[in-house]
């Protein structure tokens, strides 16, 4: 009963995300109508579709501190670059809080998830997918523990697997130490830095993956906050994160390599990159010169 139930609401999940992904091959986009289902608030909202509350909101034109009504419509547009292509397997993309999963040199879908804290940051490079557990049991690491003794909680050893584990129901272990992919009892957490190094997937995107995804996929977790790309029709799109791990990222030097791979320096307008290096708001712009400058997500 309880996998119908999951299985439902993934379903409905899944139709609110793009099947036919592609503006470009490397460009994601998608206008999306979205209904308030219970429990939703703007924490949720942004875990189920990778953009900021305040954003959402302003775009729909309501406050964003107002409570959401059930059966509301929100008007999402939705657009992504894809960081970078595989031939098959997982891109992890810590500043844009996404995994693209490739099949046969293609993106075949993208998720959100909540990646570590800045001061418990996800470790980057490539993987394997080495284990698979259902309802795990999380044993509780030392320096978890030691977290818990010095912040005044109960300290734990392990959680059994039920409602207070924070793995979730679905385990995908990485061959990077320590590291996995799992679902989460917090599911508002997605699309933040919460963990502590691990990442957070939405409970139904967890199951999906456990089952899809086969022990031996490799992939990537990387830390790219700045992504270019040049549309079939000219256009040169950048979108630009926040440098939410303090690894002293020079952005103009950024953008330059990014640029100067697409054969675009000369392409774009100095004041638009400007903007978008100083807003580091995670939207697409369209940066090009004698192009008006529309930003969206």
């Amino acid at each position: 009963m309880r996998s119908l139930k999951l299985l439902k609401v993934l379903l409905l999940f899944l139709l609110t995300l793009p099947a036919a992904l592609y503006a470009d091959e490397n460009i994601i986009e998608k206008d999306i109508v979205y209904t308030v289902v219970k429990g939703d608030y703007g924490g949720t909202i942004e875990g189920k579709f990778g953009l900021n509350w305040s954003y959402i909101a302003a775009a729909n034109s309501i406050n964003p501190k107002a409570p959401l009504e059930i059966g509301q419509k929100l008007k999402i547009k939705f657009k992504r670059i894809i960081p970078m292509m595989l031939d098959n397997g997982i891109v992890i993309n810590i500043p844009d809080r996404t995994l693209y999963r490739f099949a046969d040199n293609k993106l075949k879908d993208y998720y959100f998830i909540a990646a570590g804290k800045p001061t418990w940051q996800t470790n980057l490079g490539d993987f394997t997918i080495t284990i698979k557990a259902k309802d795990p049991t999380w044993h509780v690491p030392l320096s978890i523990q030691k977290e818990m003794e010095e912040n005044g909680q109960d300290v734990l050893i392990e959680v059994p697997p039920g409602a207070e584990n924070p793995l979730g129901r679905y385990w995908l272990q990485l061959s990077i130490e320590g590291l996995g992919l799992h679902g989460t009892n917090s599911p508002q957490s997605i699309y933040k830095f919460r963990s502590h190094g691990c990442m957070r997937l939405r409970p139904e995107v967890a199951e999906l993956l456990f089952k899809e995804v086969p022990v031996g996929t490799k992939g990537k977790i990387i830390y790219e906050p700045v992504k270019a790309a040049k549309t079939s029709d000219g256009r040169i799109l950048i979108e630009v994160y926040k440098d939410f791990y303090k690894r002293r990222i020079n952005y103009d030097d950024k953008i330059t390599a990014r640029l100067k791979e697409l054969n675009a320096l000369n392409m774009v307008d100095p004041d638009k990159v400007k903007e978008a290096i100083e807003k580091k708001d995670g939207l697409v712009r369209d940066v090009t010169a004698g192009q008006q400058g529309v930003s969206t997500p």
